[in-house]
């Protein structure tokens, strides 16, 4: 796909930390909901298994890392922007908790990280819009666990139809509105709105933030372009995780974690306790197929 717009994150991250006055007050409710959310099944489980060590890797301004914190988690954090890294150890302090951040790729996290890890959250590998960046962050998580840990993260689950997940993103673009105003904030002689325009394609929907920003009398017009990927079934999931070296992946239920009080979904792959990988090099290395 040699559409596949490159996403800004560092600006993303810059115009959302321009206005963390704004949020810093909410921000919990915001990421655990009635239930706890995806942070404290990622807590429940770390500590089910034992894990004195674990991972937020897509952590961005650290906002759930510090849910994890506070919730008893010996809990780090990584970004693959330097930016978000950087205020998100700044935002931990504020808080008052103790958090160490780094900046990575997931693909490099091996060569990157401090240690290794006993577990990882990912709460953003279903964006990733390539089988090969797929299949090297999938490589990288792996390299980056001890022996008996597990990587979580949110994806279609194993009990999902391709075709219904189809349904779901077209759903999705049938009830939210194409172009909209997300916010306005202003500090001082900076004042800056952010203004969302969505496109739709058969397989993802692209989201435009364009960033009007009035400084000193002047304005002027920053964009990026994130897009959402609706392809990635249970099969791909299976596929990769195997072909990366993970013994066994799963999609775990918890009843109640949910924003609104109800159920959520998410999967995790495992590493075996002996740290054998079972990979299929020969699949690793051949083109993919549906």
């Amino acid at each position: 796909m040699s559409d596949v717009p490159v996403t800004d994150w560092d600006m993303i991250y810059r115009w959302e930390w321009f206005r963390h006055e704004d949020w810093r007050h909410d921000f919990r409710d915001a990421k655990l909901g009635q239930g706890g959310g995806t942070c404290r099944a990622f807590t429940d489980l770390s500590k089910l298994i034992g894990a004195e060590v674990a991972l937020d890797c897509s952590c961005g301004l650290g906002l759930k890392t510090i849910c994890m914190s506070e919730m008893g988690l010996n809990v780090s954090g990584s970004d693959g922007s330097g930016f978000a890294v950087k205020h998100a150890a700044e935002l931990a302090k504020l808080e008052g908790t103790n958090i160490s951040f780094f900046q990575s790729k997931w693909a490099n996290l091996p060569k990157n990280m401090p240690h290794h890890f006993d577990a990882i959250f990912c709460d953003a590998l279903s964006s990733v819009t390539t089988w090969d960046e797929l299949g090297a962050s999938l490589v990288g998580f792996y390299h980056s666990l001890n022996p008996g840990g597990f990587l979580m993260f949110m994806g279609a689950g194993d009990e999902s139809d391709p075709e219904e997940e189809h349904w779901k993103q077209h759903e999705e673009w049938d009830t939210q509105p194409r172009e909209y105003a997300d916010w306005f904030y202003r500090d001082g002689g900076v004042s800056c709105s952010k203004v969302v325009q969505k496109r739709k394609s058969e397989d993802y929907i692209d989201e435009r933030y364009l960033y009007v920003i009035c400084e000193n009398q002047i304005t002027r017009l920053e964009s990026t372009t994130y897009r959402r990927p609706a392809y990635w079934s249970w099969q791909h999931w299976k596929d990769l995780t195997q072909m990366a070296g993970f013994c066994h992946l799963e999609t775990r239920t918890y009843e109640r974690y949910g924003y609104d009080g109800g159920p959520i979904r998410v999967n995790v792959a495992w590493k075996e306790k002996n740290g054998a990988p079972r990979v299929d090099h020969a699949a690793r290395n051949a083109p993919y197929s549906e």
